[in-house]
């Protein structure tokens, strides 16, 4: 049981890795966007570095959504289907609770099954997105397929929104099965201060950051 968790938690490691960033590409991706008009010094740089994180995010995402194809990944579907296969049992149950609470879901008499519903609700409401972020990869910056039409991602907002579920999701697993903090994600802050603090430096000393109501 011990190697089974070690695997868990090594497979949940990975997959923060790859929202972290996701995190950050969005991060830059929003910041250069919002300052866009304010800078003047190093404009090509600054244009290529931001369409290069659109590209990095749908990449991301990828991976994170991606089923599996025969072999385990680092993904959320893979990372189920591990604790599905090997009976895990939580070693903090409340964890579990909290987690189908949040998300209005009545317990029911398995867990297991409780989340499966879950983890399937999120995806028929975010398929239509997920399916354009698929599509996007495999036509046009994993691969360049002659003939087809350039595929429009979502917005930063709903990537915003699958950063969150996908956080959500490594979150429970690391307080329901490894028994521990995760990193804060969804509000690291690290690349936003360097990139503000560059901006700064090239003479830009109200550096936007948020989306104004």
């Amino acid at each position: 049981m011990e190697k089974i968790l070690k695997e868990l938690d090594d497979a949940n490691i990975e997959l923060s890795k790859s929202l972290w960033v996701i995190r950050s590409c969005i991060t830059v991706y929003r910041i250069i966007g919002l300052n866009a008009s304010k800078i003047q010094k190093g404009k090509g740089f600054f244009g290529f570095l931001q369409d290069q994180q659109i590209d990095l995010i749908a990449v991301g995402f990828s991976r994170v959504f991606e089923q599996e194809k025969g072999f385990r990944l680092n993904s959320i579907p893979s990372i189920f289907r591990f604790i599905e296969e090997n009976k895990l049992n939580p070693m903090n149950p409340q964890a579990v609770s909290d987690y189908l609470t949040q998300r209005q879901v009545e317990k029911g008499e398995s867990w297991i099954v409780d989340l499966q519903a879950v983890l399937k609700n999120q995806y028929q409401k975010h398929q239509h997105e997920l399916l354009r972020i698929k599509e996007a990869r495999d036509t046009q910056i994993a691969h360049s397929q002659a003939g087809v039409p350039k595929k429009d991602l979502p917005s930063v907002a709903v990537f915003e929104d699958l950063l969150e579920l996908a956080c959500g999701f490594h979150d429970f697993v690391n307080s329901a099965f490894v028994n521990t903090h995760s990193h804060p994600i969804s509000t690291d802050t690290q690349v936003q201060t360097s990139l503000v603090n560059l901006l700064r430096q090239i003479g830009i000393s109200d550096v936007i950051t948020e989306f104004q109501d």
